[in-house]
């Protein structure tokens, strides 16, 4: 059993590199202190004897279950505990539609130690004193134009302090990409808060912690409950959550920054509102759309430049249409120039109906 835990904790240091040296640190490290402070659910004492890895009996004679510990309170990502659940490595104690528990037993954490004194990685320690890479103008190499709003976004990735940024402007004004460039550097999800589930914010929160947190369409959030969440992680850069059994608080590991993209500003609360730089931007014109296009289809699609020109000329031209998503769409269509033709045609005719 302890040869097949080590292969599965190899393979996730291999397969994971210096992600999975931070995380199982933490897990290892987390859970020690769970356990070690674990007091008897029944009389609150802290004199227990365990008789398993989960279960325990006190100096009165109570005997219990250990509660477990969620993703968000070993402070590694969700899926990184269910992969460890699967291995074997943890279990789950504890599921319901909202709440999952994991314990780790204490061969796992044995295994874990001597992977971690074994491994090449670095520590998490010895990771977070690493410098990080600092961003440059290089990252928005795809979008034509917006020098200044470019540099903003710097400066807002820079700061020391916590700052929140808002761009606001119509479809097609490269606001998306802007999040796009920033997701890829850091590596990091954008949150579509249009699409949003009732507690949707919240559980992104609760569960990952971010210190730079990417999200579009904010002014089609219509839950107060989402609302009211962002704005405290904002303001405080902590969360207070309330569970079944138990109270905590999540607490940006950092300087925690909001970056976020709206149409407009009618519909965003001014109270939120007023804790965003806001930075207004115009939509392209054709030229401009043509030249993020050619960007976007030559670099990143790695289409040939006269095909991309063919396919730019088209969709802005023929089609009308400034959004380089739809220049991406053909290109993955096309195989030809013809094939650019016939397909642009096909979508000018549909959207005339």
């Amino acid at each position: 059993m302890g040869s097949r835990l080590a292969e599965e904790v190899a393979e996730l240091l291999d397969r994971y590199g210096e992600d999975a040296v931070e995380w199982l640190s933490k897990i290892r490290d987390t859970w020690i202190q769970y356990r070690g402070s674990y007091r008897c659910f029944t009389c609150n004492s802290n004199s227990i004897r365990w008789l398993s890895d989960f279960e325990y009996e006190c100096e009165s004679g109570h005997r219990g279950r250990i509660l477990g510990l969620e993703s968000w309170e070993f402070g590694v990502p969700p899926w990184f505990m269910r992969l460890l659940a699967d291995r074997g490595i943890a279990r789950v104690l504890y599921r319901s539609r909202s709440t999952t528990t994991y314990g780790i037993p204490e061969q796992s954490i044995r295994v874990i130690e001597d992977a971690l004194r074994s491994s090449p990685v670095v520590t998490a320690e010895e990771l977070a004193e690493l410098p990080r890479e600092e961003p440059t103008a290089e990252m928005f190499s795809d979008i034509v134009g917006l020098d200044d709003v470019k540099k903003l976004v710097l400066d807002v990735l820079r700061a020391d302090k916590p700052v929140h940024l808002l761009i606001v402007g119509p479809p097609a004004s490269a606001k998306t990409m802007i999040l796009e460039a920033i997701s890829r550097f850091y590596n990091v999800p954008i949150v579509l808060a249009g699409t949003s589930t009732r507690a949707g914010l919240r559980d992104f929160i609760v569960e990952n912690a971010p210190e730079l947190m990417l999200i579009d369409e904010l002014d089609k959030v219509d839950n107060p409950l989402d609302l009211s969440v962002l704005l405290t992680w904002m303001e405080s850069q902590r969360l207070a959550v309330t569970m079944a059994t138990k109270r905590a608080v999540v607490r940006c590991p950092t300087v925690c920054k909001v970056i976020a993209a709206a149409n407009r500003v009618q519909r965003i609360p001014p109270e939120l509102l007023s804790r965003f730089v806001v930075v207004y931007v115009k939509q392209y014109t054709e030229e401009e759309s043509r030249a993020i296009c050619l960007n976007v289809l030559v670099r990143r699609e790695g289409v040939s430049q006269e095909l991309a020109t063919r396919i730019a000329d088209a969709v802005v031209g023929k089609l009308g249409s400034r959004d380089p998503r739809d220049c991406v769409k053909v290109a993955r269509l096309a195989k030809s120039p013809d094939d650019v033709d016939r397909i642009v045609e096909t979508l000018k005719g549909r959207r005339a109906r």
